[in-house]
């Protein structure tokens, strides 16, 4: 197939999305002989602002972006908090703003998806028929752990689940109330595991994201390291008995406590009941 450099720059404008590779241009419908050509119209490319080359990436691009969000903040409004409910009462030492991205780093196997599954339950009111939750279990699995709930959740269900473990900036909704139970990472490569928290992130626009992720023993951030705290605007972590506060962008202020040197102690009762909640400040 031949082609002329305006439809790479029409392709590269109108059809590519994300990254993407060189023999990726136009569907991937160039022959080999016109290979040299495309490599040529793509440097122009580069030059004239269409598009950008991805760093440490050998052949790879991304469409240039220029699309811009004004933000007004000097109006007459009120400055407004999310309604967000956290478990064990952590909603209430800080103040979430949408868009925004809570994480929750914990140990295996020590109270991420129970955090996740009353995350879901405690908003259900607010965010009725808005909340989307992702999940890597199956139907039964869930059906198991919500029947086992305190306080049940309502039939029919006013939110909707999906089973999903790759790739969620491609499918949470912007506006929505998003939890993801969890982001798998990769642990050879750390970098790649802050692309994919940057783009949930991106993705957002006036919605939330609460990502649960796995965390290596004896740290509070999860596998990825300091990157993955770049973007949340709260950072949780969950050991072994007890969560407490890795970044909190906005505390609400209380006269002679510290968020950062509070312990939320806790037990779980049927794999999802937090119970036996005491709050010790170190």
């Amino acid at each position: 197939m031949d082609f002329t450099i305006h439809d790479v720059f029409d392709w590269i404008k109108n059809e590519a999305t994300g990254q993407f590779h060189l023999r990726g241009v136009l569907d991937g419908r160039i022959d080999e002989q016109y290979l040299p050509k495309l490599r040529e119209y793509m440097r122009r490319a580069v030059q004239q602002g269409i598009a950008a080359r991805v760093d440490g990436r050998d052949g790879y691009f991304r469409p240039i972006d220029k699309t811009l969000e004004e933000i007004v903040w000097d109006d007459d409004g009120d400055i407004r908090a999310a309604p967000i409910k956290l478990p064990l009462g952590m909603h209430e030492y800080c103040y979430i703003f949408e868009p925004a991205l809570i994480l929750v780093a914990g140990l295996w196997n020590q109270g991420k998806t129970a955090f996740q599954i009353n995350v879901v339950n405690l908003n259900i009111e607010e965010y009725a028929n808005n909340i989307f939750f992702f999940v890597s279990e199956a139907a039964e699995l869930l059906k198991m752990r919500f029947g086992n709930l305190a306080v049940p959740v309502p039939r029919p269900k006013p939110f909707k689940i999906f089973r999903r473990n790759h790739n969620f900036a491609d499918v949470i909704e912007p506006d929505g109330f998003n939890v993801i139970d969890y982001l798998r990472t990769d642990m050879e490569k750390p970098s790649v595991v802050a692309n994919e928290i940057s783009a949930i992130y991106n993705k957002l626009k006036s919605g939330i994201a609460v990502v649960a992720m796995q965390k290596p023993q004896g740290r509070g951030i999860a596998y990825g390291g300091d990157p993955t705290a770049w973007e949340p605007m709260l950072y949780i972590s969950i050991d072994k008995g007890f969560a407490k506060f890795e970044k909190i962008k906005v505390p609400k202020i209380i006269e002679g406590v510290d968020p950062y040197r509070i312990k939320f102690q806790f037990k779980i009762r049927k794999g999802v009941n937090f119970t036996d909640i005491v709050r010790v400040e170190e």
